[in-house]
C-alpha cells in the first residue's frame, strides 16, 4: 500500500470531511476555508433569546447590535455580501426560520436556513455558526429573502421563491411552512 506523499492535504480533506462540509456549499473568492476559522462566537442577549422553529423571539435593537460588534473574525473576513447575509439572520431570525437550505446541510442537523448562521439555543445566547461563512447557497437563499422581504412580498411568497430557486440543489432541511398571514 502507498503512502500519500502529502501528509499535510490528507489532514485537510480528513478534517473537511469530519467537520460536516457539504457538497452544496463554496467558499467566497479570498475567504479563509472552513478548517482555518476560529470557533464560533457566543454573545449574551437580554430580551433576543433563540428558540424552537415556529416561536423565534425577536432579538432586541441591543442584542442584535452587541452581536454584530462581537462577530467572530471568520464573518469580519468575509465579503460584504456575505457579511450582509449573517446580519440579516442576526436582525430577522423571524424570517429566516421559516426557509429551508438546500445545501444538504440537514445532515449536519439544521432545521432551516437560520441555523446555517447561529446556533439555536434557549439560554439567552445568539452563537454564531461558521456554516454560512463557506457556503454559497447559505448566504444566497438569505440574501434572496432579503431582496423580496424588502419587495413585500409574504412569507409565503418569500418560501415559495426559496423552493423554486434552490429546491433542486440538495436534499433540503425538514422546515415547516410558515403560517398563513
Amino acid at each position: 500500500m502507498r503512502r500519500p506523499r502529502n501528509p499535510a492535504v490528507m489532514l485537510i480533506v480528513v478534517s473537511l470531511l469530519a467537520s460536516g462540509a457539504v457538497a452544496g456549499c463554496s467558499t467566497p473568492a479570498g475567504h479563509p476555508s472552513e478548517a482555518a476559522v476560529a470557533p464560533s462566537a457566543a454573545v449574551p442577549v437580554s430580551a433576543g433569546v433563540a428558540v424552537p422553529a415556529g416561536d423565534m423571539v425577536m432579538p432586541t435593537a441591543e442584542a442584535v447590535s452587541a452581536a454584530w460588534q462581537a462577530r467572530p473574525e471568520y464573518v469580519r473576513a468575509l465579503p460584504s455580501e456575505w457579511q450582509g447575509a449573517y446580519s440579516f439572520a442576526l436582525a430577522r431570525p423571524d424570517v429566516l426560520q421559516w426557509l429551508p437550505c438546500y445545501c444538504g446541510c440537514a445532515g449536519a442537523g439544521h432545521r432551516s436556513n437560520l441555523d446555517c448562521f447561529f446556533q439555536r439555543r434557549e439560554t439567552g445566547v445568539i452563537s454564531f455558526e461558521e456554516h454560512a461563512s463557506f457556503c454559497d447557497i447559505c448566504v444566497e437563499t438569505a440574501n434572496l429573502a432579503q431582496q423580496l422581504l424588502r419587495e413585500g412580498k409574504t412569507m409565503a411568497q418569500i418560501r415559495e421563491a426559496v423552493d423554486a430557486a434552490f429546491g433542486g440543489s440538495a436534499p433540503g432541511t425538514d422546515t415547516p411552512v410558515p403560517p398563513a398571514a
